[in-house]
């Protein structure tokens, strides 16, 4: 025992010394509120000044005091106190209930928010590194930086293109699941992908697609998924508008659309396969609204000192615009991440492309082309 509570033990025992029976009530006590002052007297008398002790509530049997309720914090102290009350008073019961947790307001959406809410011990992320759903590979509008000399193949001629895009998936929060790199993420992306007439003396700006969205993503051991809502404009450069160019005619149109895109993957040992959908929600130019997709890709282990990883993948689309004709896009190169963010590399990748432009105004136009050049993930 405490020695504070030995002390508070013996002052009690001296202040009841002349009472035969301390929980015996006293005239008068009838009312809660009097039974209530003698019990507080009564831990007073056997404890002494101790603020941390309150009386919560009493019982009583006929004319004795028959139980007290404390609060007392200090879980290590309740044997002491208990000990000295009961040297006054050996029948009395003492109890120390737990303070009751308040429980929330019931919400319609409460299975829900629970549903999504991390696991015990494992809070929700702000800002995380990485995505959880990776973008496909070879997909042509997957937000990238990338720097790419294309090799153009029309039924007009043959063309020297440089493609670049700007752009990058930014997760917003994550809610982790019970296995690592497992849970749900909300993020934002944005991009700027841009083809370039390298043949021209200007290197004349052709077509610049402005995208953003904001996807949501899943993974859950090999499964993964991301549902995007996004919005995708394309523009034509001043400098092909103004200066003679290659080709037939193009018609400018103002291809501007809000779209939902919804896939899901599967992954083993390196290896990935993946197929989804997109719908055209809204449109300023009249466009047939459905979009299939399908593809797989590999990644090996991480290679040797430098930890360079072989990647490859195949990505096949097609549009109802374009009478479901199926565009297909390759793309294979080495990989070299970053020692301490895995996330973070350079890649050197070889590609080939056959079937409609997939750059924005020039989509009627079917084109083949190979390519070459360096991407970077941030």
């Amino acid at each position: 025992m405490r020695p504070h509570l030995l002390a508070a033990l013996l002052l009690g025992s001296s202040a009841f010394a002349g009472a035969e029976e301390p929980c015996t009530l006293p005239p008068g006590t009838d009312g809660v509120q009097a039974r209530l002052a003698y019990a507080r007297g009564l831990v007073a008398g056997a404890l002494g000044p101790h603020p941390a002790v309150r009386v919560l509530a009493v019982t009583v049997d006929g004319e004795r005091l028959a139980g007290v309720d404390l609060s007392l914090d200090d879980p290590g102290e309740r044997a002491g106190v208990a000990a000295a009350l009961r040297a006054l008073c050996p029948s009395l019961e003492i109890r120390f209930p737990e303070p009751a947790v308040p429980r929330a307001p019931r919400s319609r959406w409460r299975g829900w928010i629970e549903w999504l809410r991390a696991p015990p011990g494992r809070r929700a992320i702000r800002l995380p590194e990485g995505v959880l759903f990776v973008p496909p590979l070879a997909d042509q509008k997957q937000p990238r930086f990338h720097v790419t000399f294309q090799r153009y193949r029309t039924d007009f001629g043959t063309y020297d293109v440089g493609s670049v895009g700007f752009g990058e998936n930014f997760g917003l929060l994550r809610w982790p699941g019970e296995r690592e790199g497992d849970g749900w993420q909300l993020g934002i992306s944005g991009a700027v992908f841009a083809i370039f007439n390298l043949d021209a003396e200007s290197m004349d700006l052709l077509n610049a697609d402005y995208y953003i969205g904001f996807p949501v993503e899943v993974h859950s051991g090999r499964f993964s998924g991301r549902l995007r809502l996004f919005h995708l404009s394309s523009h034509l450069g001043d400098e092909f508008l103004l200066n003679p160019q290659p080709g037939p005619p193009v018609e400018r149109i103002n291809l501007s659309y809000e779209a939902l895109e919804a896939l899901a993957a599967y992954e083993r040992r390196g290896a990935r396969v993946y197929a989804g959908a997109i719908r055209i929600l809204s449109s300023d130019t009249p466009l047939r609204r459905n979009r299939v997709q399908a593809g797989a890709e590999y990644r090996s282990r991480h290679l040797g000192r430098a930890r360079l990883r072989l990647v490859a993948g195949a990505d096949l689309e097609a549009w109802s615009e374009t009478d479901w004709d199926i565009d297909t896009s390759v793309k294979a190169g080495i990989v070299f991440p970053n020692a301490r963010r895995l996330d973070r590399s350079i890649q050197v990748l070889l590609e080939f492309y056959d079937g409609h432009a997939p750059h924005g105004q020039f989509y009627p136009l079917r084109v083949r082309y190979l390519g070459a050049g360096f991407g970077f993930s941030l």
